[in-house]
């Protein structure tokens, strides 16, 4: 008889502290041809595992669609992820399709979400939510912010001049143990406080103590003395005894206590915000 084209669009709006999201979907006829003038369209969806649909139809009962008409609307998906756990899934679309005078041969149409974007709700922390992990979150650092920009010339020395420090992995539990013995009382090499250089000194570590790449020995890191001169952020050795030979594995900024724990206050907020659970990777990026 002939045949007919659509355009099919749908978007979703996760959120990182509900496990109840909507998705729009929209399907546009954009051409007919032979005695196919136009096409009768249903639509409804579901979704595996734990996820279900409780309003699965964009539109009620079969839209017919010239060319260039399209019809529109909004489902709604509800994960019953149990508590302490996580589960991962896509979403299913169906739709059936016909024209008015001809018997349907092959009206179904089924596709699901792509595979390398699987949907994860989890209520691993205080408030349930959804996310697609395989979109690698990054957190960002300024060093222009008033707050912790020393943290960030710290960070940003480290990725540029020892080695590609993108991903990192959350290491959830570890950050005291890393921290001691990159930074305190377990490392071969304690860390000295430069109080005459940094007000309120403190160390501050690169890779994260919060990740399973921190936690190396404190003599093994370059020791550093990020300061703001000419508007600018200048990186000195921290020690005459200990040069930098940007072969080292981490640093140890001399970083002012509320610098450093600004900082680490952003990766908190960061890696709940984004659902960044133990062991998933996450980018680090320092910006002017």
């Amino acid at each position: 008889m002939g045949t007919g084209l659509m355009d099919v669009k749908s978007s979703m709006d996760l959120s990182a502290t509900s496990v109840t999201w909507n998705e729009l979907i929209t399907v546009r006829v954009i051409a007919v041809t032979g005695q196919v003038t136009s096409l009768n369209v249903s639509f409804d969806v579901s979704c595996t595992s734990a996820c279900s649909a409780p309003s699965n139809r964009p539109w009620t009962g079969t839209r017919t669609l010239g060319v260039g008409g399209q019809a529109s609307g909004s489902v709604t998906y509800n994960s019953s992820v149990a508590s302490g756990a996580s589960d991962s899934f896509q979403t299913k679309y169906h739709m059936y399709v016909t024209t008015t005078g001809s018997i349907p041969t092959q009206p179904n149409v089924n596709w699901d979400s792509p595979v390398q974007a699987k949907i994860r709700c989890d209520a691993e922390l205080a408030t349930p939510g959804c996310v697609i992990p395989e979109r690698r979150a990054t957190l960002e650092y300024s060093l222009s912010d008033p707050n912790h920009g020393a943290a960030a010339a710290a960070y940003g020395f480290a990725q540029a001049n020892l080695r590609d420090w993108a991903p990192l992995s959350r290491a959830d539990g570890l950050n005291d143990a890393n921290r001691a013995r990159t930074c305190g009382p377990q490392s071969s090499d304690p860390f000295v406080l430069l109080p005459q250089y940094v007000p309120n000194d403190s160390c501050d570590e690169f890779p994260f103590a919060g990740s399973f790449e921190g936690g190396t020995d404190g003599a093994l890191c370059a020791d550093i003395v990020p300061l703001f001169q000419n508007g600018q952020w200048m990186i000195y050795e921290a020690r005459t005894d200990k040069p930098v030979t940007f072969n080292e594995p981490c640093v140890r900024g001399h970083v002012a206590l509320e610098a450093n724990q600004s900082a680490g206050g952003k990766y908190g907020a960061f890696v709940k915000n984004q659902r960044i659970l133990d062991t998933e990777k996450y980018n680090v990026n320092v910006i002017a």
